[in-house]
């Protein structure tokens, strides 16, 4: 990496451009046309400095650097909630303003960096090094993704979920980090909950249409936010300093529920009726939204036929561990009474067996993820799998119930802007005193079969690890702007990858539920494009779940919402799982003595980037 490279991931400003007088805040917070100015002149000058330093000899360009460095700068006061859950303590108090002024500044400098980045990448590719080129690339596609989700999904105008979605986590790292002293944090509480007021305020007012089930799906989460506000978030607080000017606690929350109220009732009253019930984004959106999320690789066509091909061989797979189950068992007649079976029958089989094996209770539930966890971790370090930093920074709990995706869990990570903040590690969950036919859906969907593998790819060496090696090692961007192929793809690919190195032991059970979600993947992908493309509905991807899929309880429920609510981050599992596999197959080839650390090391040191960036990335991680 260049110094200036360097300067950039400390946050200082290199002396390479002259900027104006103009803080980002200020670009983003003037009005419209002195934004559009600011930017056409940002622009203007960067060219001007590509074209001067490419003139010069032996030189880097750059305005790469500062074109990275300036716009996190802007993208952080854009984004404070986002900003603040990758570490960025300036940001607590800060909360996203969505209004029109501001969104139109954000086109204008999104689109004002694609045209400097165009010029810079469209030069000698010797006047710039490998490194920039990669992380000029990423920025490229960042941009590319905000241009297209404002302009084309109008998020502010016809997306109710997108409004529920920001509600339900506006405060989550607010109330379980310790960043901030007490006292900041209840000045950043009470500004935090004005901004989820003026950002229901706004959706009341702008809301026009939507997709139906995501609308009610928005109405579902505005309803499990209130009842946390209301009782969970007064009981969390009472005991925070007071702040000494401005409303207390409990008048800024009332306030933030009234909004929601409102929101509520304008999505119920004014919006549902006139929503669509559709829930394809059309050919022509999905075509370009899986091109430019595959970096080219896949188009509809070609995902479907390379998911057929994987349907047809993990069945053949999952009826060999079925075998391998029945053969393990100790009692010679159920042996030989299993092996009598057909492939589907004993394929059935042995489900069940893996369904049964299950926890029934939270608490259980919570202990024995928090056991596997560390186990994994011991495990990667003992066979050698990975290099694991120090110390780890983990928090692990029942996902919250009023978050949106309280059922499936996830995994937030600490982000480069505080490297050593608590990794968040959300357990998928189910109230206790739920219905018992949906706490046994859930119980065996998440059976200890399942949990066992897929710690793998959300700790040891999945997420946690690939984010945490990530926000020490790659450039700032990259953890950022993370590609959602190689997050999913190195998630699913690493559950093989412990498995094949003797993890769980190998165990037919535990293999069978790799397998199971690999399935699932290959589904996800599958169900996604007919969708999206061949118009089909709920009771289609339901049908193709359970017979072909062999979904899980659990997983068969959410997968219609996951599709429609989230179309294209289904395919990434597959797609990213198969460009891994690939590349890991490459570097077999040419391995010499000890090739799984060194190749995972070079993986994770080299960021999440796109898959058509990687290779060459890793290559140069691991060459001498």
């Amino acid at each position: 990496m260049t110094d200036c490279g360097r300067q950039l991931l400390k946050n200082r400003r290199p002396e390479s451009v002259a900027m104006p007088a103009l803080s980002p805040r200020q670009v983003l917070g003037g009005p419209v046309k002195r934004a559009r100015q600011v930017c056409q002149w940002f622009c203007l000058a960067l060219l001007a400095n590509v074209s001067g330093t490419f003139a010069s000899a032996n030189s880097s360009p750059p305005v790469i650097d500062e074109l990275v460095f300036s716009y996190i700068q802007s993208w952080k006061d854009f984004y404070p909630s986002q900003a603040f859950a990758y570490g960025d303590v300036e940001s607590a108090a800060a909360f996203e303003d969505f209004s029109e002024e501001r969104v139109g500044n954000w086109l204008a400098l999104n689109a004002a960096v694609m045209g400097a980045l165009d010029v810079a990448l469209s030069g000698p590719t010797e006047a710039v090094n490998e490194l920039l080129q990669t992380d000029a690339l990423v920025l490229r596609a960042q941009v590319e993704d905000e241009l297209a989700n404002w302009e084309e999904d109008a998020p502010l105008t016809n997306q109710p979920q997108w409004y529920a979605e920001q509600v339900s986590q506006a405060l989550t790292h607010l109330l379980v980090r310790d960043q901030l002293s007490a006292q900041s944090r209840s000045e950043a509480l009470i500004s935090r909950l004005d901004g989820v007021e003026r950002l229901c305020r706004l959706g009341t007012l702008s809301l026009q249409s939507g997709n139906a089930m995501r609308t009610r799906r928005a109405l579902n989460v505005l309803e499990s936010s209130q009842q946390f506000y209301d009782d969970g978030l007064r009981e969390l607080v009472a005991d925070w300093p007071a702040v000494p000017e401005g409303p207390s606690f409990d008048d800024a929350i009332d306030a933030a529920l009234g909004a929601m109220a409102d929101l509520q009732s304008h999505l119920q009253d004014d919006v549902l009726p006139v929503t669509k019930i559709p829930t394809s984004i059309g050919v022509a959106a999905y075509t370009a939204k899986l091109q430019r999320r595959t970096s080219g690789l896949y188009t509809p066509e070609s995902l479907v036929a390379a998911v057929g091909e994987e349907l047809r061989s993990v069945r053949g797979l999952m009826y060999y561990e079925a075998s391998r189950w029945a053969q393990a068992q100790t009692d010679r007649a159920t042996q030989y009474r299993l092996l009598e079976l057909t492939d589907d029958e004993r394929l059935d089989a042995s489900l069940v067996a893996m369904e049964s094996d299950r926890q029934s209770n939270s608490l259980d539930f919570l202990a024995s993820f928090t056991r596997l966890t560390f186990a994994a971790e011991s495990f990667v370090a003992a066979n050698r799998i990975a290099t694991i930093p120090k110390p780890t920074t983990l928090l692990i709990a029942l996902s919250p119930a009023h978050f949106s995706g309280a059922a499936v869990g996830g995994v937030y990570p600490s982000g480069p802007f505080d490297t050593q903040a608590d990794t968040l590690f959300y357990i998928p969950s189910i109230a206790d005193d739920a219905p018992q036919l949906a706490k046994d859906g859930f119980y065996r969907s998440f059976n200890t079969h399942f949990n066992t593998m897929i710690l793998s790819h959300e700790m040891f060496p999945g997420h946690y690890l690939q984010y945490k090696v990530a926000v020490t090692e790659a450039p700032m961007l990259r953890s950022l702007f993370s590609n959602g192929s190689y997050v999913e793809g190195w998630g699913s690919f690493v559950e093989e990858l412990m498995l094949d190195a003797g993890w769980a032991d190998n165990a037919p059970l535990t293999r069978l539920a790799h397998l199971r979600k690999r399935l699932e993947n290959a589904t996800r992908a599958y169900v996604s494009v007919q969708v999206n493309t061949a118009g089909w509905g709920e009771e289609q991807v339901l049908r193709f779940a359970r017979e072909e899929g062999l979904l899980a309880p659990q997983f068969a429920t959410n997968l219609w919402q996951r599709v429609v609510n989230s179309p294209l981050q289904l395919t990434d599992y597959f797609t990213g799982f198969w460009a891994f596999k690939r590349l890991y197959g490459e570097y077999l080839a040419t391995a010499d003595e000890e090739p799984t650390r060194v190749w995972v090391d070079a993986v994770l040191r080299a960021g999440p980037l796109p898959m058509t960036l990687l290779g060459p990335e890793i290559n140069r991680l691991i060459a001498p």
